[in-house]
C-alpha cells in the first residue's frame, strides 16, 4: 500500500506528539565469548562464536544518552574484540574495538570492558574486529532509540540479513590468500540467514504482518562478503533511514544493502489477511573473480494468516512485481539538514586487484596493501611525542594519513576492480557528494543537492567513482576499509590519524585492561609501529608489490 503525503505528515505529527522523557541508564552486559556449535539453516552444523554458551548473540537495545557497558570475557583460544559499527566513539577511541589500531585485542582468558556513550540514534550493529571473526557469527544488531521517533509506526521489526558459510572463517581466508589460482577461484557459495535462521522451511524466516498496520523494517546486512537486495511482492516501501541517519521518505520497491549497511523502511500492510506474499533477499557474491556478481536468490514469506494462500508470483521472478531499479543513496535527503564541509585535504584512492610478488591475490588502495601494525596506532600516537605527526611511525602498510584538527577531507574513490566494494569509515559519517562512471559518461553522473545524505558505509560499484567528504572533528585513529571482510584481509584498508596532539589531550586515559591484554600477548604498548624508538623503522615491510602485466 502506498503512503500518501497526508498520511506521512500524520505519521510525523504522531511521532512528535508521542514524546516521553527518558532518563539515561547504564545498560550493562556480561558476556563470556565462547565457541559453540550451531546449525542455523538445518543443513550444516559447525563451530561458531557465541556469548554465554549460546548463539546467536542477543540483540542490543539502548536509548539516546545511555551508556552501553559490555564486560567481555574472552574464552576463545585467540584474541578477540568488539566493534560498535557506526557509533562515532567521540572521546572513546579506545573502545572502537579495532585490533592493531585502538587495542591489541582481548587476550585469551582476559577481560575488557567497553563503556560506550550512546550519542546517536538509529540502526547499528556490533561485531568482532579481530580477523574474520564476524564470519563465524560474532555479530548482532544494536538499536539506539530516540526520545521521540520522527515517524510513527505500529511495530518495529528487525530483519538481519546474512550470507552464511558452512565453513569456518579462517578456512575461507586460507583459500582466498592461496598462492594457487585454482584454489583461489574454486567457487564457494553462501546460504542466506534471516535473523540468524535459514534453510528450505520458509516458516522459519517469515515476516508477520497484520492488516492495516504500518511496520518499520530495520534491514541490516551483517554479511562479511555478500551484497543483498530486498523487496516484497506487491508492497511499496518508504526509506526513512540509512546507517543511522534519518531521511525524508523516499518511495521504493526494493533496496540494496552492501555488507555493513543498514536501511529502515516503512511498509503499510494490506487491508485484508486473505493472501500471503513473497519477499526476496537475494545475495550478490562480489568476492571472488571466479564468481563475481553471481546472484543467489532467496525467498521468504510475508505472512498475514497462517493458512492464507501465496499471491501468484512465480519463484523464478518472471511474474514479479518488484522493481530492481534501486534508489541511489546520493538522491536521498536527510531530515537533519547539514551543509557539507569544503575541501582542505584531497585523498585520492584507486581500488584494484592484482597478483602480487608473494604470488597471492591482493586488493589495495593505490597498490599499497594494508596489514595490521604490531603496536596499535593509538598507542603510537600517545607515546611518540611530536613524531606522532610523522606518517612513518605508524608503519608503511598501515597506510596512515595524518589530519590536522577540523580538516575538511575529500576522499575520491576510483574502482578499477571487477567487484563492488562497501567502504566503511570509523568515527565519522561521510557526505556522499557525487557518483559517476570511470568513462566519464555524463548520463551516469549523479550529484547530491545542497544537503547530501550522510552515512558510514558507502558502496562503490565496479568501474565507477564516488566523492565523499567528512570533517576531522573527532581526534583518534580511525580505520577506513572495505567491509567485505576478506577484501580487508587481502589488503584493502588504510587509517586516518586525526589530530595527534589532541589525541594526547583527550585519550590518554587508556583503560588498564587494554594495556594488560597487550602485555599478556607480548605486544609493546609504546613506540612506533614496530615497537621501536622514534623513527627507527628498520625492517618495516613495504611489500608485496603488484606483478607487472597482471
Amino acid at each position: 500500500m502506498l503512503l500518501s503525503a497526508s498520511r506521512l505528515a500524520q505519521l510525523v505529527l504522531a511521532a512528535t506528539v508521542a514524546f516521553s522523557c527518558v532518563l539515561a541508564r547504564r545498560v550493562e552486559l556480561d558476556w563470556n565469548i565462547t565457541y559453540v556449535q550451531a546449525n542455523p539453516d538445518g543443513l550444516n552444523e559447525r563451530r561458531v562464536i557465541g556469548v554465554n554458551g549460546r548463539w546467536p548473540l542477543p540483540v542490543i537495545n539502548v536509548r539516546i544518552n545511555d551508556t552501553l557497558v559490555i564486560k567481555a570475557h574472552n574464552m576463545l583460544d585467540v584474541g578477540t574484540t568488539l566493534h560498535a559499527h557506526g557509533l562515532h566513539q567521540n572521546g572513546t577511541n579506545f573502545y572502537d574495538g579495532v585490533v592493531g589500531h585502538t587495542e591489541c585485542g582481548i587476550a585469551p582468558n582476559a577481560t575488557f570492558t567497553y563503556e560506550i556513550p550512546i550519542t546517536q540514534t538509529g540502526t547499528y550493529w556490533l561485531h568482532g574486529h579481530y580477523g574474520p571473526q564476524m564470519v563465524d557469527g560474532l555479530r548482532t544488531a544494536l538499536i539506539s532509540h530516540p526520545e521521540r521517533e520522527h515517524y510513527a509506526y505500529d511495530e518495529d521489526v528487525l530483519v538481519m540479513l546474512e550470507a552464511w558459510y558452512h565453513r569456518e572463517a579462517d578456512d575461507v581466508a586460507d583459500q582466498l590468500l592461496s598462492t594457487s589460482q585454482e584454489i583461489r577461484d574454486a567457487p564457494f557459495l553462501p546460504f542466506m540467514l534471516v535473523n540468524s535462521v535459514g534453510g528450505p522451511d520458509l516458516n522459519r524466516t517469515k515476516i508477520e504482518m497484520r492488516p492495516g498496520k504500518t511496520y518499520r523494517l530495520r534491514l541490516i546486512n551483517v554479511s562479511a562478503t555478500g551484497m543483498v537486495r530486498f523487496g516484497i511482492e506487491d508492497h511499496a516501501m518508504h526509506i526513512i533511514e540509512v546507517d543511522g541517519v534519518a531521511t525524508e521518505p523516499r518511495e521504493t520497491r526494493s533496496v540494496q544493502l552492501s555488507a555493513g549497511q543498514r536501511t529502515s523502511v516503512l511498509v503499510t500492510a494490506k487491508q485484508t489477511a486473505s493472501t500471503n506474499y513473497i519477499y526476496h533477499a537475494d545475495i550478490f557474491t562480489d568476492i571472488q573473480r571466479g564468481v563475481a556478481r553471481a546472484v543467489l536468490p532467496f525467498e521468504g514469506i510475508v505472512e498475514y494468516a497462517a493458512n492464507a494462500p501465496l499471491a501468484n508470483h512465480t519463484r523464478d521472478g518472471t511474474n514479479s512485481t518488484v522493481d530492481w531499479e534501486f534508489t541511489q543513496d546520493v538522491d536521498l535527503v536527510p531530515v537533519e539538514k547539514i551543509p557539507p564541509p569544503g575541501v582542505h585535504k584531497w585523498v585520492p584512492l584507486e581500488v584494484a586487484t592484482a597478483i602480487y610478488t608473494d604470488r597471492k591475490e591482493h586488493l589495495a588502495f593505490n597498490n599499497r596493501t594494508y596489514s595490521v601494525p604490531l603496536v596499535p596506532s593509538l598507542l603510537t600516537a600517545l607515546t611518540t611525542g611530536y613524531q606522532a605527526y610523522y606518517p612513518d611511525v605508524y608503519g608503511f602498510k598501515t597506510y596512515p594519513v595524518i589530519l590536522d584538527p577540523l580538516t575538511d577531507v575529500e576522499i575520491a574513490l576510483f574502482n578499477k576492480d571487477v567487484n563492488s566494494h562497501p567502504f566503511h569509515l570509523h568515527g565519522h559519517d561521510m557526505f556522499v557528494m557525487t557518483r559517476g562512471s570511470l568513462d566519464n559518461d555524463p548520463a551516469k553522473r549523479i550529484a547530491a543537492g545542497d544537503f547530501p545524505i550522510r552515512r558510514d558505509t558507502v558502496t562503490l560499484p565496479p568501474s565507477s567513482y564516488v566523492i565523499l567528504r567528512f570533517r576531522a572533528d573527532n581526534p583518534g585513529v580511525w580505520l577506513f576499509h572495505c567491509h567485505m571482510q576478506y577484501h580487508m584481509e587481502q589488503g584493502l584498508a588504510m587509517a586516518f590519524i586525526e589530530a595527534p596532539h589532541r589525541i594526547v589531550d583527550t585519550l590518554s586515559n587508556v583503560p588498564t585492561d587494554l594495556l594488560r591484554s597487550c602485555d599478556i600477548m607480548g605486544i609493546p604498548t609504546k613506540g612506533n609501529a614496530l615497537g621501536k624508538v622514534r623513527l627507527d623503522m628498520a625492517n618495516d615491510i613495504h611489500g608485496p608489490f603488484p606483478l607487472s602485466g597482471f
